[in-house]
């Protein structure tokens, strides 16, 4: 059996519970994924209801559906990419992993966000990742 892009943990959200457009938007973009330079297994997605507190102790207007690139080499993690879906906007950038919030660590990766019909928001978010991770990486692991 071959690894599924942005597998649910068995204890989070199915995908039975979602609501059309984020059924929608887990059919469209694994489509794209495809082409994309990582392993499916390098991909998850997470659920945050409306109903959990932030870090702020504040509520969310809407369920937030969030995609996840997470590269590693020889089990270290060295960058996450993330999309996040609300209602009919989605938030593309890079994830701190230690929490998978959407950060700004690096200048040279540039969220972007995007609000429209879910086949819109699927092919603009695997456009986005599939860019970034089409970049060219210089890797140092300590050797000459």
């Amino acid at each position: 059996m071959y690894p599924l892009w942005f597998e649910f943990d068995e204890h989070d959200k199915v995908p039975e519970n979602c609501d059309t457009s984020q059924r929608a938007f887990l059919r469209l973009v694994p489509e794209g994924a495809r082409d994309w330079p990582c392993r499916p297994s390098d991909t998850y997605v997470l659920f945050y209801s409306r109903d959990e507190l932030d870090e702020d102790g504040n509520t969310a207007e809407h369920d937030e559906m969030r995609l996840v690139v997470n590269l590693s080499h020889q089990r270290v993690h060295f960058l996450g990419l993330g999309a996040s879906l609300e209602a009919d906007t989605v938030r593309c950038g890079e994830l701190d992993l230690r929490n998978y919030a959407l950060t700004r660590e690096r200048p040279d990766i540039v969220p972007r966000e995007r609000t429209g019909p879910v086949e819109e928001l699927a092919a603009f978010t695997t456009d986005w990742i599939g860019e970034i991770l089409r970049r060219p990486t210089l890797r140092y692991d300590g050797r000459r």
